[in-house]
């Protein structure tokens, strides 16, 4: 009987901590592009990471191009407006705008909703565990979380 409760649970730990990431993502995009950036975003996880433990985000989040992380499954790439011209301060690519997205690993039982944002930092989300594509729009199972 503790089962299905213990399950939820764990569902519902994993969705907040997708969005939590997603929250934390946004912050170390602005501390790149205000450091690192010149202005402008990183356009892959392993950009905003450093080896030696003093990145902008945390290991579990940048030893990868798509990351995986309690039950969820990352992708950073640039936004509509794609690569800028310019590079970063460790000579890596930048974009004039972003794209973020968590998918459950296996919908149903590691999450049901599917979250994404982009530079705005509104938190999107999508009950049928399909990541909100740009440009969002609310509809259908499709609605906004929150802004900053």
């Amino acid at each position: 009987m503790a089962m299905p409760t213990v399950f939820r649970s764990r569902m519902a730990a994993n969705e907040t901590s997708a969005y939590g990431a997603i929250r934390t993502i946004h912050t170390a995009q602005l501390a790149y592009a205000i450091t690192c950036g010149y202005g402008n975003y990183a356009s892959a996880f392993p950009d905003l990471g450093n080896p030696n433990g003093d990145g902008y985000l945390a290991p579990d989040l940048t030893s990868g191009p798509a990351p995986r992380k309690s039950g969820y499954s990352y992708v950073l790439q640039p936004g509509p407006n794609g690569i800028s011209a310019f590079t970063d301060c460790n000579g890596n690519p930048t974009t004039t705008d972003y794209y973020v997205s968590a998918t459950p690993v296996d919908f149903g039982k590691s999450g049901r909703r599917a979250f994404a944002s982009n530079e705005g930092q509104v938190i999107w989300q999508d009950r049928t565990g399909v990541a909100p594509v740009e440009p969002f729009v609310a509809a259908g199972t499709v609605t906004p979380m929150e802004s900053f």
